[in-house]
């Protein structure tokens, strides 16, 4: 597969991490600057994910992103937003991210 296609859908995941972080920083869609921010990333993210599934199985490819998308903004609300750090939910988010380098692994 086309490395770059797995470049964009890390592109992707990670304008989706920011994308939810602009929408807890829009304060209920208050704050037009972070609706912006969300608007953006969002748009950005879904343009890369479909650049990624031109080459990625669309199965593989939304998994990997919403992996990204989980993870991503856990970490970012626990190092944020002083979310819970909890044992039991990193050890979640660390199978998320077995399950998501399995996919890759798997997808040749």
């Amino acid at each position: 597969m086309d490395q770059l296609a797995w470049i964009a859908l890390l592109g992707a995941g990670c304008c989706e991490v920011l994308a939810t972080t602009c929408i807890k920083l829009s304060d209920g869609m208050r704050l037009v600057r972070w609706l912006v921010g969300f608007v953006a990333t969002m748009c950005g993210s879904l343009y890369l994910l479909s650049v990624a599934v031109h080459e990625i199985p669309i199965g593989t490819a939304y998994a990997v992103w919403t992996g990204i998308g989980a993870v991503g903004t856990a970490a970012a609300g626990m190092w944020a937003f002083g979310e819970s750090k909890a044992a039991a939910r990193i050890a979640c988010l660390l199978l998320i991210i077995a399950g998501v380098v399995g996919l890759r692994v798997s997808a040749g």
